[in-house]
């Protein structure tokens, strides 16, 4: 295997290419390059390099820069990289997931610096990203734009504290901080991002409540076409209207067992209303479950339906 320096002939940098991969991708842009159509990178003498000699079929090898070592609580720079399926763009992005403020403690104005920065890069890579997702696959492009939004509510401030240093004061060392603001640009480009990201989440959902609403409707316009004892039944043969006239009865036949005086007119009324009640109910609930079974179709559909539009919204993201 070989590493070659090519030039991108999207936009000119130098870029590493595989000589046993047909393609490759510039680390600068991510333009595609094809093995057999790449040109070898050739520095320019006047930057100080040394021109590779005319007509060599060798590889410019790749010089490995050393890359200067970042604090232990401080995130990586985050450059573009190729296009990838939509599974490992949700894992790039979970592996480069950055720490919230609420758990860095910033020792100098650098620090702060370097977090923003990295912050920054990783908001606006992700939004390249995602713009070269397969949005056809929902369920990783929510959980994409998931983090992608959550990643931008981690700064949430215009300025940072860092530690400054430290002082003596009545025999006890304390701490002082710095302030360091965030650039007005920064928090725009955030912004826009979150903006953009929340625009895209609820995209997937703002068609699904259309739908639901319309299915509804249209339940509901059947429901109202109905004869008006169906629906009655609907509204009566109901357990809790079982329970109240069944207890009905009982409290008439309860008064007038316990009555010392005789039958009680109004103890008697209560128990004669308890049972017509009880008795329309039964009649009722019967010629419902035998009859009506399309009906309560379409009142479990309308259910379903409003329970789908609760679902949908409450998903949506402000």
């Amino acid at each position: 295997m070989a590493i070659y320096l090519v030039k991108c002939p999207s936009c000119g940098s130098p870029t590493e290419l595989n000589d046993e991969k047909e393609t490759g991708f510039c680390t600068e842009c991510g333009a595609k390059i094809a093995r057999d159509e790449a040109e070898l990178y050739v520095p320019d003498p006047a930057e100080g390099e040394a021109e590779a000699p005319e007509g060599s079929a060798l590889p410019v090898p790749a010089a490995e820069p050393a890359a200067p070592e970042a604090p232990a609580h401080i995130i990586p720079a985050v450059p573009s990289g190729p296009a990838l399926n939509n599974a490992e763009q949700v894992s790039y992005l979970v592996m480069h997931q950055p720490q919230r403020l609420d758990s860095v403690v910033f020792r100098s104005s650098d620090e702060c610096a370097a977090y923003i920065s990295s912050l920054h890069s990783l908001i606006l890579d992700a939004a390249d990203r995602y713009a070269r997702m397969n949005h056809a696959e929902e369920a990783t492009c929510l959980d994409f734009l998931d983090k992608a939004i959550s990643y931008c509510d981690y700064l949430d401030t215009k300025r940072l504290r860092f530690l400054a240093g430290t002082h003596e004061e009545k025999g006890k060392t304390v701490e002082d901080y710095g302030s360091y603001p965030v650039s007005k640009d920064v928090l725009r480009d955030i912004k826009q991002a979150r903006e953009d990201f929340v625009e895209a989440y609820n995209g997937f959902f703002r068609p699904k409540i259309a739908a639901a609403k319309a299915e509804l409707d249209e339940t509901r316009e059947k429901i109202k076409a109905l004869p008006a004892g169906m629906r009655f039944y609907h509204a009566f043969c109901t357990p809790v209207m079982g329970i109240l006239t069944a207890v009905l009865t009982a409290v008439g036949i309860f008064a007038l067992v316990k009555s010392e005086s005789g039958v009680n007119l109004l103890n008697l009324g209560i128990l004669i209303v308890g049972a017509a009640l009880f008795i329309t109910w039964a009649v009722t609930t019967v010629i419902w479950i035998l009859k009506g079974a399309s009906v309560r179709q379409l009142y479990k559909a309308a259910e379903r339906q409003v329970n789908e539009v609760r679902t949908y919204r409450a998903k949506l993201k402000s």
